[in-house]
């Protein structure tokens, strides 16, 4: 962007100030800074399987994003998975974590499995680039939350200004607040536990006593699964 498009943008911004909220202003600075090609405010989900399912349930649904990812059931598990992925090597990302319902552990980001390099063991991630806001419940104060992180990441002086910031991630945010990825009761990507089959019919109470040890370990080491109407994406824990 030369000087002079930058005074047009920079002066037609000011004028909007007065009339457009916070949030407006951030998502028409975005815009203005990558020249209005809409596909670039949208992060890439660097987990091409998952990514692969929110670009096929968008197609299917003609509707457009954000959230790129809209997560009910066991979320928190496909959090952490996402959020370690995301400030993992190769991607070295900052993220932004608006949590209404105060149940996101950054402590867990540790020890969950990161997809940026599965051949190699992975590195302890940085997690002073993961910022965890806790606003009271409701949609005034959750928004301000969210408006002030924004604000915050682009213009504020911390530790993250070397980083790219992917996002932000609300939990319990509802659906007028605006996000990359939003989890809560409602959403189209329902986390659970993946199923272990039961035992077979017929068995005996002594077969199912005497296997018992062997089908724990079979459930303690099932993973988890995303669905959607487009198809579902699964991973372990480690």
């Amino acid at each position: 962007m030369n000087a002079a498009a930058a005074k047009h943008v920079g002066a037609r911004l000011l004028g909007e100030v007065e009339e457009g909220s916070l949030e407006e202003l951030l998502e028409s600075l975005k815009t203005s800074l990558t020249g209005g090609n809409s596909s670039t405010l949208r992060p890439e989900i660097p987990i091409p399987a998952l990514a692969n399912i929110a670009t096929r349930y968008y197609k299917a649904t003609h509707s457009a994003p954000p959230p790129i990812l809209s997560i009910s059931g066991r979320y928190l598990p496909l959090l952490y998975h996402l959020v370690s992925t995301l400030i993992a090597e190769p991607h070295n990302y900052t993220i932004v974590i608006v949590d209404a319902e105060s149940r996101f552990d950054v402590t867990r980001l540790v020890s969950s499995p990161s997809t940026s390099n599965p051949s190699h063991p992975a590195q302890p991630p940085d997690l002073r680039h993961v910022y965890v806001y806790r606003p009271a419940r409701g949609q005034e104060q959750i928004r301000a939350a969210v408006e002030a992180a924004g604000e915050y990441m682009l213009y504020g002086s911390h530790g993250s200004r070397a980083q790219e910031w992917w996002g932000t991630v609300v939990i319990g945010g509802g659906i007028n607040v605006r996000a990359e990825v939003k989890a809560g009761w409602k959403g189209w990507l329902a986390v659970q536990r993946e199923e272990v089959n039961g035992f077979p019919a017929g068995i005996s109470v002594e077969e199912a006593l005497r296997d018992r040890n062997a089908r724990q370990e079979v459930v303690d080491g099932a993973g988890w699964v995303a669905k959607s109407r487009v198809g579902a994406y699964v991973w372990k824990d480690v």
